[in-house]
């Protein structure tokens, strides 16, 4: 006999940002955030929509800047039965506490998934009022979790799940489907979608899109799952970005991996977007090998505006170190291209490598920053996470040790501090060359004139207003 699978009530959760891991990153640049929709609850709330019964809410605690009292009366003011939590290794102390008021909010399960959840299942299925986690995409383990709960079984054996710390680690990730073209247009209206913004972007409404999947890329400071490469195709692409369009979105941040793993890949979407008539504007993160002229000029005319790249050092020792197969040649030529064509350009550095073992080799860092001349930069200092070649490379050679994190995996708590490869520097040196960094980059004459030449409205002006202020000051 069939037992009925009376419909749940979920909500999926984007917890707070009160306690992030510390990272060395100025208080000046985390504190202007770019403000993204969560891309990957709402793909999760479509799917449990389309093919259930069950009753999808979304709750974005960042976007509102909730405590955790105003966000326990939001969850108990939509009574669900199952809640699921979205979590990345450094929110840890954030998922446990919204686990927690969303318990004592009367939500009676508790979900985990998102990266933290790939790289370390067994330690989070056993946090303090976890019932299950998800490793992987989480839109079929989660209708399967629901299911389970609505017909009064204990979940078992579901692929990509474990229910309980006894449970296997699932081997494989589970995913949607292969093709990416299977998966159903997100409705951005189950979120405020207009508030959401780019600190660095025009002033338009913005949204995030995802056209592929994986990275064939060994960086070893990276831990993207390197399997299963998948692209969608350029119509499927320009449908959702049609749909984006009729709401009024005008500028678009593909967060693919790595958007441009073939040059004909990236010129099929644009011709795709210009045959259609699509007028938007875009940014998107580039490998730097492989620009080309024509590359770029195809890109401007669909509507690609910025351009981010990982550049991450300015040596060609630093650069093989983190395996990042490229050349300074072809870093330099990328935004060489990008200037004369009139794309603007984000820079990504890191401070504090291997190869950076004198003070002089991090201002040569810095040097190499201006010299480049993108219209942005952000630094960082290297903080090598568990699951990365450079962080299992730091435990090899004495550097990095793996108990501080593994503790914190098991107990989190809101004073503990990433490590940082303090091979040649202390945290406190890091951090000071960090904020000169910045500082370097950012009161310079040209960046300043630069960026008054783009503001093109008054709240595009407050938003860069306050970034540069807390920069200035921070």
């Amino acid at each position: 006999m069939q037992v009925e699978v009376v419909p749940m009530r979920v909500m999926l959760i984007r917890p707070p940002a009160k306690h992030t891991v510390e990272s060395e990153v100025p208080e000046a640049v985390s504190a202007e955030n770019l403000s993204y929709p969560p891309l990957a609850l709402m793909a999760i709330a479509e799917f449990l929509k389309s093919q259930s019964t069950h009753e999808v809410a979304i709750l974005d605690a960042q976007l509102d800047d909730l405590g955790y009292d105003e966000l326990e009366r939001r969850v108990a003011a939509f009574k669900p039965d199952v809640v699921g939590i979205t979590a990345f290794t450094v929110q840890l102390v954030d998922v446990l506490k919204t686990v927690k008021a969303a318990k004592a909010a009367g939500a009676k399960y508790a979900v985990v998934g998102g990266p933290h959840v790939s790289d370390f299942p067994r330690e989070c299925v056993g946090l303090p009022g976890v019932d299950a986690v998800v490793k992987g995409e989480g839109q079929k383990p989660m209708l399967d979790l629901c299911d389970a709960w609505a017909r009064g079984e204990t979940p078992k054996g579901i692929p990509g799940t474990m229910c309980h710390p006894d449970d296997p680690v699932p081997e494989q990730d589970v995913y949607f489907s292969n093709n990416l073209d299977d998966y159903p247009i997100i409705d951005r209206t189950m979120v405020d979608y207009k508030r959401y913004y780019d600190v660095m972007g025009e002033g338009g409404v913005f949204t995030t899109l995802i056209s592929s999947r994986g990275c064939p890329y060994r960086c070893t400071f990276c831990n993207t799952p390197r399997h299963r490469y998948r692209v969608m195709s350029p119509a499927r692409v320009c449908e959702e970005i049609k749909s984006c369009l009729d709401l009024g979105i005008e500028e678009f941040y593909f967060v693919d991996d790595t958007f441009n793993i073939t040059n004909q890949r990236v010129i099929d979407l644009c011709d795709a977007i210009i045959e259609r008539g699509l007028k938007l504007r875009w940014t998107v993160r580039f490998r730097v090998k492989g620009m080309t002229r024509e590359l770029l000029t195809k890109m401007k005319q669909a509507g690609c505006h910025r351009i981010q790249f990982g550049v991450e050092q300015g040596t060609e020792e630093g650069l093989l170190r983190l395996k990042k197969d490229v050349t300074v040649r072809e870093i330099e030529n990328a935004f060489k291209l990008c200037r004369e064509i009139g794309i603007h350009t984000v820079a990504y550095f890191m401070i504090g490598t291997p190869t950076e073992r004198s003070r002089d080799d991090v201002m040569d860092t810095i040097a190499y920053s201006i010299a480049l001349d993108p219209d942005f930069v952000m630094f960082n200092v290297l903080t090598p996470f568990p699951g990365t070649t450079l962080y299992d490379e730091g435990q090899r050679d004495g550097v990095l040790d793996v108990e501080p994190w593994m503790s914190f995996m098991r107990d989190p708590k809101e004073d503990f501090k990433a490590q940082v490869w303090d091979e040649y520097f202390t945290r406190a040196e890091l951090r000071e060359m960090l904020n000169h960094a910045y500082r370097r980059f950012y009161w310079r004459p040209k960046f300043v004139a630069r960026n008054l030449t783009q503001i093109r409205s008054p709240k595009d002006f407050m938003r860069k207003a306050t970034a540069g202020v807390r920069m200035l000051t921070g």
